[in-house]
């Protein structure tokens, strides 16, 4: 597809990819950013993560190199992509990363392709818009999960929580029809600093943010194929010929390091854009390293009720982000959302 071409819906649901296996062959993708050239400790220890989860690992070019304000061109990762999913010994595609460079890549894309080969295509963050585009735009389900440097790359290996969500949604573990996102018992938003500081497991959070109903709608269930991301990086596609929001689809949102007043212009750039109105419900990840306003004003979920629509259920809490440990999602999958009681309930439905 041509950098100027808008982007087109595949009609009908997404279908799932083909599930991994263990003995697989998976590649790296560095779209962006330059940071496994630049913290290589750490990425070296996240493929060897990938290797002793089972897989055999291809270390793309992008992953060693850092030209410009990237890894390689956007055309030129882009066609590292295609290249990949074109190789029959290729099983899967994990991002290496995230960053700031993947908006440039995506008008380079080519769908058809994405939705011929029906790789799995795993990363999130700067990665939002990608797996979205993947799911609506080619029709093929993607995976909001562990990357090579922040998840594999842990000290110690990912978390076990991780790699269990991981396994199990993507399809690792055999069929599966029905999984209820669990709270992780232990969770941490440490901040190490790669390739210096991070020669231990991040210590865990003593409490904080806990599962919750923000607010319940009218108490009855919903259902959606899940849609959304990181907060920052998947509403610079607004606007744009790779921006498209399907109708009825259960939001998730993620971020970290922000205050409310930032939370609620973020917030509020997606309801005035109409993201809410069309959606069936929405799930909130839990807000690595929060700060409060300067007058110290810091409830994220009165400004959740002051902006989205009040008939709309919104849970939050949920492990899905830049916390460790986190839960793989599958971007275009079906989901429940269910917050009559005082826990939600967030239950992802397979393809068995």
């Amino acid at each position: 597809m041509a950098a100027e071409e808008p982007v087109s819906l595949r009609p009908g649901a997404p279908s799932w990819p083909r599930a991994l296996s263990k003995g697989d062959l998976v590649s790296v993708w560095a779209p962006s950013s330059a940071a496994p050239a630049a913290f290589p400790q750490r990425f070296e220890r996240g493929v060897r993560a990938l290797e002793l989860a089972g897989f055999k690992v291809r270390v793309l070019p992008s992953c060693r190199t850092a030209i410009g304000y990237s890894t390689l061109g956007p055309a030129e990762l882009a066609q590292e992509l295609h290249s990949q999913l074109k190789d029959p010994e290729c099983a899967g595609i994990f991002a290496a990363v995230g960053g700031w460079s993947m908006l440039n890549v995506l008008p380079h894309i080519d769908l058809d392709l994405v939705r011929e080969s029906a790789k799995p295509i795993i990363g999130y963050s700067d990665l939002s818009a990608l797996l979205n585009l993947v799911a609506f735009g080619a029709g093929v389900v993607s995976f909001h999960g562990p990357m090579v440097l922040s998840e594999w790359g842990e000290a110690g290996g990912p978390w076990d929580f991780t790699a269990t969500s991981f396994r199990k949604v993507s399809g690792m573990e055999g069929a599966w029809s029905e999984y209820k996102v669990p709270a992780a018992p232990d969770w941490s938003d440490e901040m190490l600093w790669w390739d210096r500081d991070d020669t231990r497991p991040r210590a865990p959070v003593d409490g904080g943010e806990q599962l919750r109903v923000v607010q319940a709608g009218d108490g009855t269930p919903v259902e959606g194929r899940l849609w959304g991301g990181s907060l920052v990086a998947l509403p610079l596609a607004l606007g744009t010929p790779v921006w498209e929001q399907p109708e009825d689809v259960l939001i998730f949102l993620e971020a970290e390091g922000m205050a409310p007043d930032e939370f609620a212009a973020r917030i509020m750039q997606l309801s005035l854009s109409g993201v809410f109105k069309r959606a069936a419900g929405l799930v909130l990840g839990r807000m690595g390293q929060p700060r409060s306003c300067l007058n110290g004003f810091d409830d994220f979920d009165q400004v959740v009720r002051g902006i989205v629509p009040p008939g709309l259920p919104v849970a939050a809490g949920f492990d899905i982000g830049h916390t460790e440990p986190m839960s793989t999602l599958p971007v275009g999958g079906l989901a429940r959302l269910d917050c009559a009681l005082e826990v939600p309930t967030f239950s992802l439905i397979g393809p068995n």
